[in-house]
């Protein structure tokens, strides 16, 4: 955690997201998928603006709850998540201290002592049976942790969407009480894990900017105004470097076909694998490198600084890499550092 060069083997972002209409494919490419349009064109007179996302154009239209959708995707991102130009993105900040109230700006942020502070409103039985069946997918293999909520500032709220439905919809990241997950009364844990990635911070895998080294895009076969979901992402900070067909937050290779054509494939043409109630072994090891054991700070004779090398704005910085600056230490978040201790 202390180097930050040596993620170089670890999983996306990264953050994060986010169906199939061949009738032999339909059934299973929902369960990969979990959006409502999955087989159906997107609305064509649904009303799109262009902001500025991690620092790329991308088409959004904003929804009755006041979040913003990426041209129907399952990622909603808040008003202070995105910019009007984007130079308004800094790529590598200069680390400053976030208890600072200015620090506290938008962008993604990752949950604290690795733990998801979460409510339930209006679950049925079914459903809260496929969520504590994800949360269990988590936990037996991550480091993340999940709590009831109480009293804490920050926490997500997790309810139904009232859609008949094996779709959801998530926040990207820790948005002190803003933050939800909205479920269709047929949700699956297939869906619901990966809901639970957005809400930790990752976009989807598709969107890496690496992507065209392991995959190929057939945009004539994605539905007109679903396109910009397929977006490539040339600023998110990555959770790992090695992109990851069987990750989570994978679109399946019929999402949002128009023709029942794969709108996803390898390099040689050859449909992705079907997506499963699982994470896959980048996405734990890729979660436990910004997800660290809570505790891990435990004072002692060993400075938590020692050996942490100092930040630098010419360097590229994954997800939970840790730099000193000013005699401070600090470790990246998915758009910003967090302030960690005072070295010595």
């Amino acid at each position: 955690m202390q180097c930050t060069t040596k993620r170089n083997h670890l999983l996306p972002l990264v953050l994060a997201i986010f169906l199939c209409l061949a009738a032999c494919n339909k059934d299973d490419e929902a369960l990969e998928r979990n959006d409502p349009e999955t087989s159906q064109e997107l609305d064509e007179e649904s009303k799109f603006i262009t902001k500025y996302f991690l620092g790329d154009a991308v088409k959004v239209q904003l929804e009755d709850d006041g979040t913003y959708s990426l041209a129907g995707s399952d990622a909603r991102l808040f008003e202070n998540q995105l910019s009007d130009t984007a130079d308004a993105y800094e790529e590598n900040p200069e680390p400053v201290d976030s208890r600072a109230a200015l620090a506290l700006g938008g962008g993604i942020r990752k949950w604290t002592n690795s733990t998801v502070v979460y409510r339930i409103s209006g679950l049925s039985s079914t459903v809260r049976s496929e969520l504590q069946k994800s949360f269990n997918e988590w936990t037996s293999k991550t480091n993340v942790r999940f709590k009831k909520w109480t009293n804490e500032s920050n926490y997500v709220t997790i309810s139904s969407s009232g859609s008949n439905s094996n779709s959801g919809v998530a926040t990207l990241g820790m948005n002190g009480s803003r933050g939800f997950i909205r479920l269709g009364t047929r949700a699956t844990a297939v869906v619901i894990i990966h809901e639970i990635g957005h809400t930790l911070g990752y976009i989807h895998e598709q969107n890496r900017r690496d992507r065209d080294n392991f995959i190929r895009i057939n945009f004539d076969n994605i539905q007109n105004n679903a396109k910009d979901q397929f977006y490539k992402s040339n600023s998110a900070t990555l959770v790992t470097n090695q992109f990851d067909v069987n990750s989570t937050m994978m679109y399946g290779s019929y999402t949002f076909s128009k023709n029942g054509r794969p709108t996803i494939t390898d390099l040689n043409g050859n449909v992705l694998p079907r997506r499963q109630a699982q994470l896959s072994t980048l996405d734990v090891r890729g979660t436990n490198s910004i997800y660290p054991k809570k505790g891990g700070d435990t004072g002692g004779t060993t400075d938590a600084c020692d050996g942490v090398a100092p930040w630098s704005p010419n360097q590229r910085y994954f997800v939970g890499d840790r730099v000193t600056y000013r005699g401070y230490l600090f470790e990246r978040d998915f758009t910003r550092w967090n302030f960690i201790k005072q070295c010595g």
